[in-house]
């Protein structure tokens, strides 16, 4: 049954599933940037991953598809702090830190990394707007780490930013955005690490978007009804 509009669903938090992933941020990118390259495609669902190489860490990744759900369906799934390590590439757990409002909010998330690495932890500061224009949702989020002291078991992650754009289209389907780019903490000279970023760099937004497409057609997700997001005319 969908929820009522006044209220967020019980157990849902506004944490960001920005999906830290392992090296999540948003690279604000441009549509004609000749510096984006495709890295990988998923033939079965048209998911699409590019890269953009960075000076000062590792590439910048950008996912794009197409998804048969609703706007609020999408946030719904975005803003389910509990349930982000069911889908979300690596997360072990979302801890929320500070609510702000339905909208806004600093979550820690907590991202599993093999063994003998250190699991990395970042402190998120999001927050999530319409355009009235165009009825696109966006969710940035970027690095807070003076929310929360350091955990001497956790690696930090000095840096990052983020960006889920949900774009809706005349046909009822939405195009989704997922980009970003941070520094994942240590040593990238390690081998062991580096081969990890190399594969997460694309692997993190290719296996989280194609996730997300199965996870939003949840009952609890697909009928919510969230007052602060407007759906398109249909």
């Amino acid at each position: 049954m969908p929820r009522p509009s006044s209220a967020l669903p019980d157990g849902w938090r506004p944490a960001l599933v920005l999906t830290v992933l392992f090296l999540v941020g948003a690279a604000r990118a441009d549509d004609d940037d000749p510096g984006w390259r495709l890295r990988q495609a998923d033939e079965t669902t048209g998911t699409r991953v590019y890269l953009r190489d960075r000076a000062d860490g590792p590439p910048a990744f950008r996912a794009e598809a197409r998804v048969a759900a609703r706007l609020s369906a999408l946030v719904a799934v975005l803003l389910d702090a509990e349930h982000m390590p069911q889908w979300v590439y690596r997360t072990r757990r979302v801890n929320p830190i500070d609510a702000v409002s339905p909208t806004q909010g600093v979550s820690q998330v907590i991202v599993a990394m093999p063994w003998p690495l250190d699991d990395r932890e970042a402190i998120v500061a999001w927050q999530l707007a319409q355009d009235a224009q165009t009825g696109a949702v966006t969710i940035e989020g970027h690095s807070a780490p003076q929310r929360l002291p350091p955990d001497a078991a956790l690696v930090r992650m000095p840096s990052f930013e983020s960006r889920w754009r949900f774009a809706p289209r005349p046909d009822g389907a939405v195009d989704v955005r997922f980009e970003g780019h941070g520094d994942p903490g240590g040593n990238l000279a390690l081998p062991l690490l580096r081969v990890f970023v190399d594969a997460a760099v694309w692997q993190a937004p290719l296996y989280t978007v194609d996730a997300l497409r199965q996870v939003v057609t949840r009952p609890e997700y697909r009928d919510a009804v969230l007052p602060f997001v407007k759906e398109p005319p249909r």
